[in-house]
């Protein structure tokens, strides 16, 4: 099964289960080896059918410009499916997109998720608070994680706008070197 396919599996499951909700899907290259997780679409968004649209989706293209990434080589999704139309989602609906969020992760089978904001972070399963933790990477198994901001935050914010230039500079690292995974590593620091 191709990786298109996975992710129409993970969509049509999703449409199953919140039938009453008006969901917008991740996009982009289903064979990314970078996928960016959003929080959860607004009103634009939603209008758009697209993950993330107006400034943040400009702001994001000129970090992967400046970083020297395809955005047409990634992979963007948000945590949360739907637009929660002016209010804050329970920590229950967010639990609730999670597994979906992960196969959907799954059926990419990237190198690097970056997640942009507390919500993808904790929706990720890193319970840290983003300032203490922000372009660090994490290994995740079968990719590595890399925590920043959302870039809606650095529309009036130059400080985040600086730290999320930081942060996609070490993405451009990170993508660079090649994945150690924890197995690797037990028997990379093994004696004989």
């Amino acid at each position: 099964m191709t990786e298109k396919q996975k992710l129409q599996q993970v969509n049509d499951s999703l449409k199953k289960k919140f039938l009453n909700k008006k969901l917008v899907f991740g996009r982009g290259f289903a064979e990314a080896k970078i996928v960016f997780v959003c929080e959860a679409p607004g009103p634009e968004e939603e209008k758009e059918g697209k993950p993330i649209s107006g400034h943040s989706e400009k702001i994001l293209n000129q970090l992967l410009r400046a970083t020297g990434i395809d955005k047409n080589k990634v992979y963007v999704t948000n945590v949360l499916k739907y637009y929660p139309k002016d209010k804050i989602p329970t920590s229950k609906e967010i639990k609730s997109y999670v597994p979906f969020l992960k196969e959907e992760i799954k059926a990419i089978e990237p190198r690097v998720v970056v997640t942009l904001g507390n919500m993808a972070l904790n929706g990720i399963g890193l319970r840290q608070p983003l300032d203490n933790i922000h372009g660090r990477s994490f290994n995740f198994g079968s990719y590595d994680l890399l925590p920043t901001f959302h870039p809606q935050h650095a529309v009036n914010d130059e400080q985040i706008k600086a730290h999320l230039q930081n942060d996609f500079i070490k993405l451009r690292e990170l993508i660079k070197k090649p994945l150690v995974l924890d197995s690797e590593k037990e028997t990379s620091t093994t004696t004989i």
